[in-house]
């Protein structure tokens, strides 16, 4: 049995793991993404900062709102959650080669592991900009909702210092990561890879959506509504939420009549 039917069968079962592209062979004996599927339908990621390991609803915060997404998605969509950034020590083997590509690739590992050879893929915050990273390295994904972050105008030399200066207070490998990550953003042309966009796409966040950390103010909510004109005219459709601030990823009642009216249409067509 090849590789990649190994992979579907594991995937069949409900759950596995795959060995991250970012780790040397030793390391890869430690660590390894974990993820989860649930439900029946056209493939959607649900990427950071929901986790597939999020304990039970009523002990951990997280777990209610992972729950919260599955409840209003399985019924239609086969949903994939993973245990990704790393961390641990998992996130120490990964700190010097955490860029876009490398995260890329471990993705598109997990989504042959679950056996989806195209998927949709929601992020929000970091998981958005990861989703971006996706659009433009694959021509897997059927559909992306970038939550949280704002695909053209963000200043990723900006979000480099505030990694920085996290990582500088928190000396923990999984906010290094951060900081590799970042770095190797600060030259992205945002909007000359998304000319190459091809998958139909969604952004949203809310309308009080402002960091100021670090010395930068980093805006998302504003910045979208300011530039929603032209990210319609890339292709985008666009939703600015008139209450909330960073945290509305955390209301999945709010935002997953968001994702369905624009995914519903386009992956339940049938």
């Amino acid at each position: 049995m090849e590789r990649r039917d190994l992979l579907r069968f594991a995937a069949s079962l409900g759950a596995g793991s795959v060995v991250s592209t970012l780790l040397s062979k030793g390391e890869a004996a430690q660590a390894s993404v974990r993820y989860e599927v649930c439900g029946r339908g056209p493939a959607l990621f649900l990427g950071s900062p929901i986790s597939a390991s999020n304990g039970r609803p009523g002990d951990d915060p997280l777990a209610a709102i992972r729950q919260g997404y599955l409840d209003r998605l399985t019924d239609r969509y086969q949903v994939i959650v993973m245990d990704y950034p790393p961390t641990g020590p998992a996130a120490v083997g990964a700190v010097a080669s955490f860029d876009p590509a490398h995260v890329c690739a471990d993705i598109l590992a997990v989504a042959d592991a679950a056996g989806a050879d195209r998927f949709a893929w929601y992020g929000y915050s970091w998981g958005g900009v990861v989703g971006l990273q996706l659009a433009a390295r694959t021509d897997r994904l059927s559909a992306l909702i970038c939550g949280g972050w704002p695909p053209i105008g963000a200043s990723y030399p900006d979000m480099a210092v505030v990694a920085q200066w996290l990582a500088e207070r928190v000396p923990r490998a999984e906010a290094q990561l951060m900081v590799t990550f970042y770095r190797a953003l600060e030259q992205w042309r945002d909007e000359e890879a998304m000319s190459r966009f091809t998958c139909p796409r969604m952004t949203f966040a809310a309308s009080g959506d402002t960091i100021t950390t670090a010395g930068q103010t980093i805006r998302i909510g504003p910045l979208i509504a300011e530039r929603k004109a032209d990210l319609e005219r890339m292709g985008w459709m666009v939703h600015v939420v008139d209450d909330g601030r960073h945290d509305l990823f955390t209301r999945p009642e709010v935002v997953v009549p968001l994702v369905r009216a624009f995914l519903d249409p386009v992956l339940l067509r049938s």
